[in-house]
This record gives C-alpha cells, structure tokens and sequence, in this order.
C-alpha cells in the first residue's frame, strides 16, 4: 500500500509539459532550434522578441490565425519547452474577457460562442454515441455566411475530428 501511495505522489508532482504545449507543436520539443524557426514560419507564426534567461534563453511567437502567443525555451541549442503565453508577451492586445464578449455578442442577437460550442459538443456526441465529456470543441470561427465549429475525441486509436456548422443566424445545420 505505500509503495503504491508513493507511486501515485510521484505521478501527481510531474509536470504536465505535455499538456501545456500547443497540440500542434508538441513535435517541436527536442528540435535544433536554428532548423525549427523555418518550421515555426511556415506552421504560421511570427517571432515576437525574447530574453535571455540564466541557463537558456526564451522567444515569443504569436500565430494570427489562432491569436495565440507561445513561449519558447531554448536550452543548449534545442527547444527545451514551448508554452502557451498571454498575448501581451508577444506584443498584441489581450483578448476580450470572454463573460463581456458573450455578454455584447448576446446584446446583438447572435448566440453567445459558448453556446454554440455546446450544441456542437451535444450533436456531435449524439451523431457518435459519445458522453458529451469524451468530446472536446473549440471556439466557434465567425464567417460571413455563418459559423463553424472544430471538434474531436478519441476514437479507439485514432483521433476524430469533425466540423458543426451553423448559419448566419445561428442555427445548427450540420456536422460532418
């Protein structure tokens, strides 16, 4: 019984490197950081600045597509970590809070993007015969003709990704 208390204290203090970075750079942990740049260019970021630190160095990129601003440490030549960062650190604006956001997007007559978050979640775990909980989605993307929604789970040893889309004024047309 202690052996397993000790193990279980162990997992609990590791760090969650992993599930701080960025899904779609968690390959560029270990990378050569002078190759990784032009990956970093071409995957859609833009270097923001850094800093030296004492025993490895930190730069910031900021994606505009995503609006996210990532944090990059750099130890003995490779990238050591890459982060998720407030959108100040690579010099843009901070987003809106998202209760006032809802709050003035509701104040239009548009759905709130929670909202619409949810009744992808809920489709998409009817469409599958999924717990709503299995099912993760992201912020709805404003389009001219409406709105979409990107969505996965896991699917035995593959990955789901699936897409809801709504019209302009909100209502659920699909998800494929």
């Amino acid at each position: 019984m202690k052996r397993v208390c000790v193990l279980l204290m162990s997992m609990l203090a590791a760090p969650a490197s992993a599930q701080d970075t960025p899904r779609d750079l968690r390959d560029m942990v270990g990378a050569r950081a002078g190759q990784a740049e032009a990956e970093l260019q071409r995957r859609g970021y833009r270097s923001a600045g850094g800093q030296r630190g004492d025993d490895r160095s930190y730069t910031y990129w900021w994606n505009a597509d995503r609006r996210q601003c990532v944090t990059i440490a750099t130890m003995n030549g490779r990238y050591d970590s890459i982060t998720l960062s407030p959108a100040p650190d690579c010099r843009q604006r901070a987003a809106m809070p998202a209760e006032r956001r809802d709050r003035d997007v509701r104040r239009s007559g548009m759905a709130a993007p929670y909202d619409l978050s949810q009744r992808c979640r809920s489709e998409a775990a009817s469409r599958w015969d999924r717990r709503p909980s299995e099912i993760t989605v992201n912020a709805p993307i404003r389009q001219r003709t409406g709105s979409l929604t990107q969505g996965w789970f896991e699917n035995g040893t593959r990955t789901q990704f699936f897409t809801c889309r709504f019209d302009e004024d909100d209502r659920f047309l699909g998800v494929n």
